[in-house]
Order: C-alpha cells, then sequence, then structure tokens
C-alpha cells in the first residue's frame, strides 16, 4: 500500500515538472511574439499616402497619386554624380550624419496671414530651417514684408509627377500669356515625356527635381536620398547640357538631414506659399478652384500647381489675367 503512495508521489511530481516547463516554454513564445511584432522594418518604403493627420482645411500639402498602375519599386542602382561646381557640394557643408531625422510636415493655413496675405506660418518654417539653403517663402515676399520693395510678384511653380496630356496643352497657355514657370518633374515624367522636357527648356522654363519615385525622403538612408534626388540633374545635364539647381520634396515631408543632403548636393529647395487639393483623381472644380487661387494672392506668392491637372489648364489663362489685373507681374523662373 505504502508502495503504491509512494509511486503515485513520484508519478504527480513528475506531472508537476512537465507542466511548469510547458508554461515556461508558452511565455517565452509569448515574449519572442511580442518582440517580433514590435520590431520595425529598417529602411521601408512608403506608399504616396501622406502619413500625417493634419487635415486639408488645416493644412496645404501635396502628394503625387500613383495612376499609372506602374510598380514604385527602386529601379536599378545608379552612380549618384555631384555636381562640382558649388562649394558646398565639393566641401560637404554639413555632416548629415549627426543632423535630426524626425519627419517634418509642411503646410499653412490658408486664413493665417499678415496684412499683405502672406501666410504666417512660412516665416515660422524660415526661421526653423533657412541655412539649409531652402526656400519657404520667397526674397521678394520678404521684401515686401520688410517695406522694402511695393512690387507684388508671383513665382509659377507645377509639380510634374506623371503626365496626364495636360502639360502639352498648359505650356500652349504660358506661351500664350508670356509667363514663365519653374516645373518639378519625376523621373516617370522625364522618361515618358523627354518632348515636353525639351520645350520646357526650348521655351525659357526651369525645371527642377521632384524625385525618382515621389517616396517620402524621411524614410530613406543618406545613399537613397541622394539617388532619388540626382536621378533627374544627372539625366538633365546628359541629354540637354542643362543645369539643375533646384529641388521639391515630394509630399512635403522633410528633416534637417534631408534638407541638408540636398544642400550638400549643391541645390536650392523649394516650397510653397499656395497650394490646393488638384491633385486628386476627382478634379475638384473649376470656378471654385479659380476663386481659390485668386484670393490667396499674396506678394512674392509661391503658387504649386500640378501640371497633370485638367482643372488647372482649364481655369491658368483667367487667373493669370485676373492676377495682372490686380497689380500682380509673373517674376519668371524661380530663382536659382
Amino acid at each position: 500500500m505504502s508502495g503504491n503512495r509512494r509511486g503515485r508521489r513520484n508519478t504527480n511530481r513528475v506531472l508537476y515538472i512537465i507542466i511548469g516547463a510547458c508554461f515556461a516554454l508558452l511565455i517565452a513564445l509569448v515574449v519572442l511574439l511580442i518582440v517580433l511584432i514590435n520590431k520595425e522594418p529598417k529602411n521601408s518604403k512608403p506608399g504616396n499616402t501622406p502619413s500625417s493627420d493634419i487635415s486639408e482645411s488645416e493644412i496645404y500639402s501635396e502628394t503625387e497619386p500613383d495612376t499609372t498602375g506602374e510598380s514604385t519599386e527602386e529601379t536599378t542602382a545608379q552612380t549618384v554624380e555631384v555636381p562640382t561646381d558649388n562649394p558646398n557640394a565639393a566641401a560637404g557643408k554639413w555632416d548629415v550624419s549627426t543632423l535630426p531625422t524626425k519627419q517634418t510636415p509642411y503646410g499653412n493655413s490658408p486664413d493665417d496671414t499678415n496684412a499683405a496675405g502672406i501666410p504666417n506660418g512660412v516665416f515660422w518654417y524660415d526661421s526653423q530651417w533657412g541655412k539649409y539653403n531652402v526656400d519657404f517663402v520667397s526674397e521678394m515676399s520678404k521684401k515686401y514684408n520688410e517695406g522694402k520693395t511695393k512690387d507684388k510678384v508671383i513665382y509659377l511653380t507645377m509639380d510634374c509627377g506623371f503626365d496626364n496630356n495636360e502639360t502639352g496643352p498648359i505650356l500652349d497657355i504660358l506661351k500664350e500669356k508670356g509667363v514663365k514657370a519653374t516645373f518639378f518633374v519625376t523621373s516617370m515624367f522625364y522618361d515618358a515625356r523627354p518632348d515636353l522636357i525639351k520645350r520646357m527648356i526650348d521655351e525659357g522654363h526651369r525645371i527642377g527635381s521632384h524625385s525618382i519615385n515621389h517616396y517620402d525622403m524621411t524614410t530613406l538612408s543618406v545613399e537613397e536620398q541622394q539617388k532619388e534626388i540626382m536621378d533627374v540633374v544627372n539625366k538633365l545635364k546628359k541629354d540637354f547640357n542643362y543645369d539643375c539647381k533646384l529641388f521639391r520634396f515630394p509630399e512635403g515631408y522633410f528633416s534637417d538631414q534631408t534638407l541638408a543632403v540636398v544642400d550638400n548636393l549643391g541645390l536650392k529647395s523649394v516650397f510653397w506659399t499656395y497650394a490646393y487639393n488638384d491633385y486628386s483623381s476627382t478634379q475638384p472644380p473649376v470656378q471654385d478652384s479659380y476663386e481659390k487661387a485668386v484670393k490667396y494672392l499674396h506678394p512674392g506668392a509661391i503658387y504649386l500647381l500640378h501640371a497633370s491637372s485638367s482643372t488647372n489648364r482649364a481655369f491658368l489663362a483667367d487667373w493669370i489675367d485676373s492676377a495682372r489685373a490686380k497689380g500682380y507681374q509673373f517674376a519668371g523662373v524661380y530663382p536659382i
């Protein structure tokens, strides 16, 4: 009898040990699962949807929709050719490895302006990041704001992420009205429409880089940023012996590091003081868009319009006429 009780006690002890071991293994598996879930993938590539939760009514932002159906995977790696005629590029003005990489979304409330109608926010951005050779506000806006000029000028800039058969007619309108614009083009646009690139150059417009893939630049390594920035720059030099000196950030997202990378490459970053939701696949009404573009005219304005927009093509001529009627002049291509 006592032998049977000892046998049962031994059996129970073994069962307890087995159960304890299983419980410990289960805890270890749960911890491992939590670690794997929380681990961020390095250098992940975003899509084309802005991650900022600031609403359209509070901020002017822009993003290029992917309507081509083509993959946005990175193309084959290319050698990054750095301009050699800029001392900053040669010397490496900024040690980008030491600079903050935190993403900052760009935007200004359209109704929060000073007495001249210039958005107040642009002066704050300029005070924080202007040292990186970046224009959130034009020099003409600054001079007007300081009482150093009474000239009311406008810079028309147009982003070309892809061609929607609207860019040609827009160039026709600009030629008819005698207006020079600055076009920021992606590699997709460049590769698809080299004829329009040539026409822009021949007709006296200026061309800037708008990256290869329209990625949020703050998610990329320094080497990836350089490749994205320089692809259009290098193609323009090779194909047309054209010196591209301007860059516009896709979606308006930037960081100290990304601004410094552009500056080190010898380019100026150009943002905007007016933009609206003209990049949607559902185009906004022409009359409303025209009235908004006229309403927010201000001295030294940097207008951002998308060249793929049928709405912009429809109201562009009337808007140019209205701006001139209100005493504004189109200043020509954006200064380097």
